[in-house]
């Protein structure tokens, strides 16, 4: 058996250990997460990033802008900014689970990192999400992490120096230059992040593209190019899916009926919104609440803002 496959092993025993049901296990450790799923999923709805999610068992799926990624053990996700999207368990069973570990990513640990490094990759304006095969150097950090939940004593003075390697990791291997992109000031990417987290922040209002880029220090047509190539998606059609994921979770966390989902992120029309939300969810709000509500899936055992 290979090293990689001995220490995937490991990881797994400590994933079914730690996470006894099938669930996603919030804050096991500051900013760190394990997935435990015996089932493949429809489409759930992910705000993804920032952050690493590391396979070891199974396989997921990720959709964003008209991109479709898939990676399963062995294989990692790194969101280098908050995006949304449609995630899916493709490959799992109850006898053969999804298992998988999320970090979030610290810019403010990972600046730290960065200066402490003598060497770095060159920076390049890149898709926010991307799949890489994780090596033996970054699957060994991660293990260290997850064993520090078998001494929980030991997690709140070493947690912090093993994620900083984890990073250090990230930054040593193909996805160091997304990843130092975000974090340098004035780049395109750090600018598109900058406007994403705008549309974020006002997505029920209206907007011209021309006032989001003055706002980003950016000419319309440069904003609109690398946001198209950061994040698969125009400005608008940011706006839209972020709209449709707020009215989701309001349907089905918040109880609200369809009109007042609509109303809230920002539709002036009950119409309009219904078939922008078969268009990305594939079926009427009306239609998904009679599903939830007649199959019994938990939608409290999936988190919609991980990986």
């Amino acid at each position: 058996m290979s090293s990689a496959a001995i220490l995937r092993r490991e990881a797994q025993s400590i994933v079914l250990r730690h996470c006894g049901e099938d669930r996603l296990c919030l804050s096991v450790m500051p900013g760190v997460h394990l997935m435990r799923f015996g089932w493949r999923s429809m489409p759930l709805v992910a705000k993804q990033g920032p952050v690493m999610a590391l396979v070891f068992q199974g396989t997921k799926s990720i959709e964003f802008g008209q991109k479709h990624l898939e990676y399963g053990a062995g294989q990692f996700l790194l969101a280098a900014m908050s995006l949304p999207a449609t995630s899916r368990i493709v490959s799992a069973s109850r006898t053969q689970p999804l298992l998988a570990v999320g970090m979030d990513i610290d810019f403010a640990e990972l600046k730290e990192v960065i200066q402490r490094c003598h060497e770095l990759p060159r920076s390049n304006s890149q898709s926010g999400i991307a799949v890489y095969d994780a090596d033996i150097a970054l699957t060994e950090s991660v293990v260290r992490l997850l064993r520090l939940m078998d001494t929980p004593q030991h997690i709140r003075p070493l947690a912090p120096l093993m994620r900083q390697e984890i990073l250090y990791r990230l930054l040593c291997g193909a996805s160091g230059s997304r990843l130092l992109e975000i974090c340098r000031s004035g780049s395109p990417t750090n600018r598109i992040e900058d406007a994403t987290a705008w549309i974020r922040n006002h997505f029920a209002e209206g907007f011209l593209v021309e006032e989001l880029a003055h706002h980003v220090g950016m000419s319309p047509s440069s904003l609109h190019q690398h946001f198209k190539a950061v994040t698969g998606m125009t400005p608008i059609q940011y706006q839209r899916r972020v709209r449709l994921q707020e009215a989701r979770k309001s349907l089905l966390f918040d109880s609200a009926d369809v009109g007042e989902a609509s109303f809230r992120v920002g539709y002036q029309s009950h119409s309009q919104f219904s078939k922008d939300y078969r268009r990305y969810f594939g079926r009427l709000p009306k239609e998904e609440l009679m599903s939830y509500a007649n199959n019994g899936f938990s939608i409290e055992a999936y988190s919609p803002e991980t990986a």
